[in-house]
């Protein structure tokens, strides 16, 4: 399994509205092709009660180390999420971005990135490692109540290092929206405590759709506001990979 960064340079990095690299087909077909078949089913990300329908687009996740030790996860799936959630691919990810990543983290990390104890999440805890890096399937459930964002404007997590999205979106779902949007500031950062930012405090500058094959990557950072767009009804769950890293400081923040 190659990394989803192989042959992705520091060129590819897009600067507005901040450092972010967007990559079209990623994987050849035939990887592509099994990533997509073999995509955790709802009943293996959620739940699997038949008799509880979930709420209209909602989040659900299955962590790597979940998948790695699932019995009825198949090979490739266990591969790609433990090559994107091992200490080389972290590597890459802090080589790719060199020079963008924002002074705050690297004071929380005494001044470097590398050279850490590293673990996963739910296998390893802060006590072991410094970072704990996850590769996890991630599904919003199909939209049954109208209208709705799974999430507007926001900035990850204070503790988080970078997100790196990675959409299988299935050949027959023709739902409307749900794409990546990216946001700047209009008047510098407020509420970032909360789930999402205030709407009128920041602007659309870019929109990634959401198609298979195709990854997102970015540094946490002040200015790395997303969301994503409004998804209008469909039964179609909308399915994708999320791979980050944390600490267990909330470094993160206006200052």
């Amino acid at each position: 399994m190659r990394s989803l960064l192989s042959g992705v340079t520091a060129a590819d990095i897009r600067l507005d509205p901040f450092p972010h690299v967007v990559l079209s087909d990623v994987y050849d077909d035939e990887t592509h092709r099994a990533l997509n078949e073999g995509f955790p089913s709802f009943a293996q990300v959620g739940w699997a009660d038949p008799n509880r329908k979930p709420g209209s687009n909602r989040r659900y996740q299955l962590s790597a180390w979940l998948i790695m030790n699932h019995s009825e996860m198949s090979p490739v799936w266990k591969e790609f999420v433990r090559r994107h959630s091992a200490p080389d691919w972290f590597a890459e990810v802090v080589a790719l971005f060199r020079g963008h990543w924002p002074d705050a983290l690297l004071r929380a990390l005494d001044g470097d990135l590398l050279g850490h104890p590293m673990g996963r999440l739910l296998c390893d805890g802060y006590d072991r490692a410094r970072i704990l890096q996850d590769a996890r399937a991630e599904v919003n459930t199909p939209v049954t109540a109208g209208p709705s964002s799974s999430r507007g404007p926001h900035l990850d997590t204070p503790n988080r290092l970078f997100t790196c999205l990675y959409y299988l979106r299935r050949p027959d779902d023709d739902a409307v929206g749900g794409d990546l949007e990216l946001f700047r500031w209009k008047n510098g950062p407020v509420g970032i405590d909360g789930y999402e930012v205030p709407a009128d405090a920041v602007e659309v500058v870019a929109t990634i759709p959401y198609r298979s094959n195709q990854l997102v990557i970015f540094p946490q950072g002040i200015d790395a506001l997303h969301g994503v767009s409004v998804r209008h009804p469909t039964p179609h769950i909308r399915q994708y990979v999320f791979i980050s890293a944390e600490i267990a400081t909330d470094w993160l923040g206006v200052g």
